[in-house]
């Protein structure tokens, strides 16, 4: 580029190198979205679609050693009248109240809707990946 001071192409060059390197740290930091998530499952119906995400929940979060699940107990309404079983997430010790989490199935085939404030944090993100995996049949935690 003639007539161009060296000084102006340095700059430029500056702002695409750190333009990059900002796109490509932002990708490598990026995981599962956190937010109220909703899927249809590998289940005939919500009970059983819910009966296997509890179990695998059992084990993966309440029972381990996670700091992120620590503070928290499942209960599970498989039995309501209403035809929507759910699992709620709760803090520990408080059985009344609103719980931080819903994990609730509907319909046939099966679709699992999270939602509650749990689903804006890290710990949600992490909660939504899990029921895709369990819902597909993997038990792994």
């Amino acid at each position: 580029m003639r007539g161009t001071p060296d000084g102006f192409r340095f700059r430029a060059f500056e702002y695409l190198a750190a333009t990059g390197m900002i796109a490509l740290l932002s990708a490598c930091g990026s995981g599962p979205a956190a937010g109220p998530s909703s899927a249809a499952v590998n289940a005939d119906d919500p009970v059983s679609a819910l009966q296997r995400i509890n179990r695998a929940g059992a084990e993966c979060w309440m029972r381990s050693s996670d700091p992120a699940f620590r503070d928290l107990h499942l209960v599970p309404e498989l039995d309501t009248m209403a035809g929507r079983p759910r699992l709620l997430m709760l803090k520990k010790g408080k059985t009344a109240g609103l719980p931080v989490l819903v994990i609730e199935a509907s319909g046939s085939p099966a679709k699992v809707e999270t939602y509650g404030p749990l689903t804006a944090t890290r710990t949600g993100a992490r909660v939504n990946t899990d029921i895709q995996r369990w819902s597909g049949g993997r038990t792994s935690c």
